[in-house]
């Protein structure tokens, strides 16, 4: 799929979409985890979630002034219906380490960075085109800081979601 935006303030939307997303999808999961007295990963989740909201505040400094469209949940250009700097939910478990959650980041985040490459290459508005690789650069940042973190957290063995008596759901 060939990911084309042409205008500041559309860029913007997506942009200021993406990191809301981002940040909500983080607090669930970490709400989910608290949910399974899960503290350590549901900490980092939340610390996520706070860098999503920082980075967020940073679109919506840089949108002041201008007309940012208000875009339709099935008008963005992403290839599905989730932007790609929201954490796939599906793909946690309750018993899932810090390991895990950078393994989540760094995946959104790469794909944050595609994204706006994408933008770059395909875009014909010069303002849109440096913009884009400039956020490009910053998820690239993004990835490079979650890469240092990597070395805090040991991978964990194969059975790590083990569980002999798992939690019940209810039908």
């Amino acid at each position: 799929m060939k990911v084309e935006i042409n205008s500041v303030e559309n860029l913007l939307a997506h942009s200021i979409t993406m990191e809301t997303e981002a940040a909500e999808r983080y607090r669930e999961i970490a709400d989910a985890m608290e949910t399974h007295n899960n503290m350590e990963v549901a900490d980092l989740f939340n610390l996520l979630a706070g860098y999503a909201d920082k980075h967020g505040a940073e679109m919506q400094e840089r949108a002041k002034g201008l007309d940012i469209p208000h875009i339709a949940p099935w008008d963005y250009v992403w290839e599905d219906n989730d932007s790609p700097e929201a954490a796939d939910h599906f793909q946690t478990h309750y018993k899932m380490t810090p390991y895990h959650v950078l393994q989540m980041a760094l995946k959104v985040e790469k794909g944050a960075c595609a994204f706006y490459t994408q933008i770059a290459q395909n875009s014909s508005n010069p303002d849109v085109i440096a913009m884009a690789k400039e956020f490009a650069e910053e998820e690239s940042e993004h990835v490079a800081l979650l890469g240092e973190w990597e070395g805090r957290y040991p991978e964990p063995d194969k059975n790590w979601d083990e569980d002999l008596d798992p939690p019940m759901m209810h039908e």
